[in-house]
C-alpha cells in the first residue's frame, strides 16, 4: 500500500492552493499569527554557517532558527507532495543522484552545466509569482509566505523550503529548457542546480539556447564546471555513466580504500565506529549504483 507521504498530487490539489486567508494559512502551517509577529520582530532568525561539499570545499548557508525552520519544513513538505515533471530529479521524494545519472544511460554525448549561486539568484518576486499566480493565493497570504521563506529578497540557502521553491518559482524556465532539449532530440535532467543534457549528439546551438534561457530568468552558469563529453565516460551527479552502465567514480574507490586502511589500524572506540559507518555507507552506495545496471 502506498503511504500518504509518498503520493503526489496535481498542483491544484496542494494544500496551499487558493489558501484564501492568513488565518487558514497559519492553521495549515501549524503556527499562529502571534508566532508570525514574533518572527517578524526578531533580528536573529538566521545563523551563517559553512557546509562542507563532497569536493572538500565549503558552501555558505544561512541556518534558520528552530521555530522558523519548523514552519519552513512544513511548507517544504507540502510542496514535496506536488507532482513534478519527469526531468526533475531533486528535490523529489523517491529520486536520487543515482536516478539522475540513470536517466542518461545509453547516450553518446553529454553536456553538464552548474548554475552559479543558485539560491541567491532565486528572487522573492519569482517566489511571489509562484504563490500568487500558480497557487492562487491572495496578496496578504503571499506576503506572509514571502516573509517566512525569503531573506533580503532571495531564497536563503539552508531553509528547508528553498529547494522546492527554487524549482517551482522557476518552473516556467525549466519547462522552456525541457522543450528546447526535446525539440533537439535530446533529454535533460535537473538535480537542484545541476543540469545534464544528453543524446546521440548535443548541438552547440541547444546549449547556447539553454544558457540564454538561464540568463533571461536571472541565472548564470559556472564556466569552470561546464563539461562537454562525446563517446567517453562522464560523471553525472557523482555517478559514472559509461555506455549503458553506471559505476562508482575512481575517486570514491580510492577514498573507500583509505577508509579500510584507517579502520584496520584504529583501536576499538568511537573514531573507529564512525569511520566504519562511513565505510559501510560507501559500500552501500556502490551496491545501489550497480543494482541500477540490472534495471532496463
Amino acid at each position: 500500500m502506498t503511504k500518504r507521504r509518498d503520493k503526489s498530487y496535481a498542483i491544484d490539489q496542494c494544500a496551499l492552493y487558493r489558501c484564501s486567508t492568513r488565518k487558514k494559512l497559519f492553521k495549515l502551517l501549524q503556527t499562529s499569527s502571534e508566532k508570525f509577529a514574533e518572527l517578524k520582530a526578531a533580528s536573529n532568525l538566521y545563523k551563517p554557517l559553512r557546509k562542507k561539499k563532497k569536493d572538500g570545499t565549503f558552501r555558505p548557508v544561512l541556518a534558520p532558527r528552530g521555530d522558523l525552520k519548523r514552519i519552513q519544513r512544513r511548507i517544504g513538505e507540502l510542496l514535496l507532495r506536488v507532482k513534478t515533471p519527469d526531468y526533475l530529479m531533486s528535490p523529489v521524494r523517491g529520486r536520487s543522484n543515482i536516478d539522475n545519472a540513470a536517466r542518461h544511460r545509453g547516450a553518446a554525448a553529454f553536456h553538464l552545466l552548474d548554475i552559479e549561486d543558485f539560491y541567491p539568484s532565486c528572487t522573492a518576486s519569482k517566489v511571489a509569482w509562484f504563490f500568487g499566480k500558480c497557487l492562487g493565493c491572495p496578496p496578504d497570504v503571499v506576503k506572509v509566505l514571502l516573509d517566512l521563506t525569503t531573506l533580503n529578497g532571495v531564497l536563503p540557502a539552508g531553509s528547508p523550503a528553498s529547494p522546492s521553491l527554487a524549482f517551482w518559482a522557476y518552473a516556467d524556465m525549466w519547462d522552456e529548457i525541457d522543450q528546447l532539449t526535446s525539440d533537439a532530440g535530446c533529454q535533460v535532467s535537473v538535480y537542484v542546480d545541476d543540469i545534464t543534457v544528453s543524446g546521440q549528439s548535443v548541438p552547440g546551438v541547444l546549449i547556447h539556447a539553454i544558457k540564454e534561457r538561464l540568463a533571461h530568468h536571472g541565472h548564470s552558469f559556472k564556466a569552470s564546471k561546464e563539461i562537454g563529453q562525446i563517446n567517453a565516460p562522464v560523471v553525472v551527479t557523482g555517478v559514472v555513466v559509461r555506455d549503458r552502465s553506471l559505476l562508482m567514480p575512481n575517486v570514491q574507490h580510492l577514498e573507500r580504500h583509505k577508509l579500510r586502511v584507517e579502520v584496520a589500524k584504529l583501536p576499538e572506540g568511537y573514531e573507529k565506529a564512525q569511520k566504519m559507518a562511513s565505510l559501510i555507507g560507501r559500500e552501500g552506495t556502490e551496491r545501489q549504483i550497480l543494482a541500477r545496471n540490472d534495471v532496463p
